[in-house]
């Protein structure tokens, strides 16, 4: 790869200041891109209520590039920051999983030299829009992703939610809580609740029930364009809504949320040498035996 002398593009690095291995990580790269004179701009990930989604940080610069270094957690914050831009996103691993991040701090000059020369490819992930509204008329938004959770939140008890596929009854869940998941969603926690993989790219959602009080309770995958009605039914005192496992809004009986495929994506640069089911080989310790 030819290398570049000075970077004109508007970089944003978002990274997780709780993990305490991230400051040698950032400080390799801050020195890098100040050596080759980029413009860019640092951003703290401020995980927050249900309601403070993207359109609330009006005062962000629109970068041209977004550099992540962190987890997995911190690519789904700035995914969500930075969706109404459509901006590739690339993350760098300093994490425990990573099925996001697919690179390396030893990748950071290839990345730099990338975004200048634009040889760089990504793939455009689905995310959801999530609209949940109340029987006083009110409604809170957001967009994720991952995945929306409804769960019985911090009481000990089961919680009852109706599932509508494109006005259609589903089925009535009484379980912890129900996910619904994108794609790229499905090997997070609609996976440890026993959902199936799905391609990151393929157009579905995934319905995934959290223990439910009944041994039929199974994940069902929905087209991408179906859209998703839950309601949350005879539940006291309250309920959740998780988006992304990042933001939080308690809510009491009698709320509807609607899911369905958002119009933005999240474009996640990709590791050329890297695929999809090696990285699920790799992350989920998958043994090979001879046959």
């Amino acid at each position: 790869m030819p290398q570049i002398n000075k970077v004109s593009k508007l970089i944003a690095v978002v990274y997780n200041p709780s993990k305490a291995e991230i400051k040698q990580f950032l400080d390799n790269l801050v020195k890098f891109l100040e050596s080759k004179g980029a413009l860019f701009f640092l951003m703290k990930t401020e995980f927050s209520d249900f309601s403070a989604s993207f359109d609330s940080y009006k005062e962000i610069k629109k970068p041209d590039f977004v550099i992540c270094v962190g987890g997995d957690g911190t690519i789904l914050y700035a995914s969500r920051l930075f969706a109404k831009w459509g901006v590739p996103i690339a993350g760098i691993d300093v994490g425990k999983l990573g099925f996001l991040m697919h690179f390396s701090v030893d990748d950071i000059p290839d990345i730099v030299n990338s975004i200048e020369n634009g040889s760089y490819e990504y793939e455009e992930r689905m995310m959801l829009d999530i609209t949940a509204s109340f029987e006083n008329g009110k409604t809170s938004n957001s967009i994720a992703l991952n995945e929306v959770v409804v769960s019985r939140g911090k009481y000990h008890r089961l919680i009852n939610i109706c599932v509508e596929v494109d006005g259609e009854k589903l089925i009535n869940y009484r379980a912890d809580g129900v996910i619904v998941a994108t794609p790229t969603g499905s090997t997070a926690y609609s996976l440890s609740a026993f959902g199936p993989i799905l391609i990151p790219t393929s157009d579905n959602l995934v319905i995934t029930p959290i223990c439910p009080h009944s041994l039929s309770g199974r994940s069902v995958i929905v087209n991408g364009s179906s859209i998703v009605k839950l309601y949350v039914k005879h539940t006291e005192p309250t309920a959740q809504i998780v988006v992304d496992g990042q933001e939080y809004l308690e809510v009491s009986d009698n709320v509807e949320i609607v899911v369905k495929k958002s119009n933005y994506c999240a474009k996640i640069v990709k590791n050329p040498n890297v695929s999809f089911f090696e990285v699920l080989r790799k992350k989920l310790k998958w043994v090979e035996s001879d046959i």
